[in-house]
């Protein structure tokens, strides 16, 4: 990914909350003649130190599963709030450009065990159902029917060799042109999450 140096993230701790917070990813795998294969998926997200992990599962009638299975490298896109930034808003010449978040992960791709399954499948049923007023209790689920269901996806974990983070939030411009981006996207209700992305850059 091409990241400027002015748009460059390294905060591990930032990256993280961030993928927690934009958890549904894109896998990009490749197979032995180099042609790509792309899924949507949610994801969990854990950090052990530099390394991040993050574990998936794929419904194995998708043919990317089989490239998953062999353990190879992939690539992990998590996109974040992006806006049209009009250069209309500046008191000069300028071109229009794009804010936007983004976080690249590289990593290898470890299949999960049947066990393993189970528990990666508890534990995103409980992320996602704890906050709800009326959660869903997995564990009162027919066992038959969760064995069934098992049986069709492989679960799998992706640890990261490389991470790469780009916030494009216009830090490039004078505290003017800032103020004067955040009111024009501010006329749309649903910039409301790149607007506090840019306010949390400037900080």
């Amino acid at each position: 990914m091409y990241v400027p140096s002015e748009f460059e993230q390294n905060n591990l701790a930032e990256i993280e909350q961030f993928l927690i917070g934009n958890s549904f990813g894109t896998i990009v795998s490749t197979n032995d003649t180099q042609q790509p294969a792309a899924s949507h998926l949610p994801f969990l997200v854990e950090r052990n130190g530099e390394d991040f992990i993050l574990e998936g599962h794929i419904a194995k009638a998708n043919k990317q599963s089989d490239l998953l299975k062999k353990g190879k490298n992939v690539l992990l896109i998590f996109q974040g709030p992006h806006a049209y930034i009009s250069s209309a808003v500046y008191d000069h010449p300028n071109v229009p450009t794009w804010n936007y978040q983004s976080v690249h992960i590289y990593g290898n791709v470890e299949p999960m065990n049947n066990e393993e399954l189970r528990n990666h499948l508890i534990k995103m049923v409980h992320q996602h159902e704890n906050k709800r007023e009326n959660p869903l209790n997995y564990d009162a689920l027919p066992a038959k029917m969760i064995i069934d269901y098992s049986k069709e996806i492989l679960g799998f974990r992706v640890v990261s060799y490389k991470v790469e983070a780009a916030y494009k939030l216009s830090q490039n411009r004078n505290k003017n042109d800032h103020q004067q981006i955040i009111d024009e996207l501010g006329k749309d209700k649903k910039n409301r999450s790149i607007i506090e992305a840019m306010n949390r850059s400037k900080k």
